[in-house]
């Protein structure tokens, strides 16, 4: 049985055919014309019946008609039956992304304790235990969500971006000085993170994701993976429960 998965994220947008386990087909874009264009071929060469779709998005709404005419579609939600078991306090605030990111780390990592950090507009930090339970997690500001935030809240910074070619305690120009205080403070954050989660569950894995996951490239060693398209896994997984 072939399955149509798509996550609308802030940025980008992603659609994947999954037989099993196993991906068929990705296409990941940033416009809603080739995203439209890409689930048509998909139906069509696999002969989907049954698709997922996850959004954090408010203008998705022509995606999600167009796909009820054609396929047998669940939307994301805490509602369906999951992989794992939810003690979050307030599940309707729950993002989907954060969610299916951890119902991935369930299937790819099963009865670990794992801390998931999805790098994207934001940065989330979410905790599941190796029996199979979300306990909760921590949101934070993305990489390049900062240097949109210096330079809009300020009258003369300018706007900046992630440049991994820039190293050092300090900074000598303005420039730098900007880029060392976002990319250090980001990485200090995250060391401390895993340091303050590694003490309180053992063996613990950290699985970075999300689109801005490349970053930490560096912190890449035993016991810390990249699973860029972790929430898709999740996703899969809960398709297949509910239908």
């Amino acid at each position: 049985m072939t399955n149509l998965i798509i996550d609308l994220g802030n940025t980008a947008l992603k659609l994947f055919v999954f037989d099993e386990q196993n991906i068929l087909f990705s296409s990941i874009v940033e416009d809603y014309d080739r995203l439209l264009s890409d689930i048509i071929y998909a139906i069509d060469k696999y002969k989907i019946e049954n698709a997922i779709i996850s959004s954090v998005r408010d203008d998705d709404k022509n995606v999600i008609d167009g796909l009820n005419s054609s396929v047998n579609l669940l939307q994301m939600s805490t509602r369906l039956k999951l992989p794992i078991e939810l003690l979050y306090e307030t599940p309707n605030t729950l993002g989907q992304d954060r969610l299916a990111a951890v119902c991935g780390a369930s299937v790819l990592y099963p009865n670990k304790n794992v801390l998931v950090i999805d790098v994207g507009t934001a940065i989330t930090y979410d905790i599941l235990t190796d029996d199979n339970k979300y306990l909760g997690g921590t949101i934070s500001l993305g990489i390049c969500t900062r240097f949109r935030a210096l330079h809009n809240f300020t009258g003369k910074l300018p706007l900046l971006g992630i440049n991994k070619n820039i190293d050092g305690v300090y900074g000598k120009t303005t420039n730098e000085a900007i880029i060392l205080g976002v990319q250090n403070g980001i990485i200090n954050e995250v060391r401390g993170v895993i340091a303050a989660y590694d003490k309180e569950f053992h063996n613990l894995l950290v699985v970075f994701t999300g689109g801005d996951s490349f970053f930490f490239d560096n912190l890449i060693k035993n016991r810390i993976f990249a699973v860029p398209n972790l929430t898709v896994f999740g996703l899969n997984k809960i398709l297949k429960l509910n239908v």
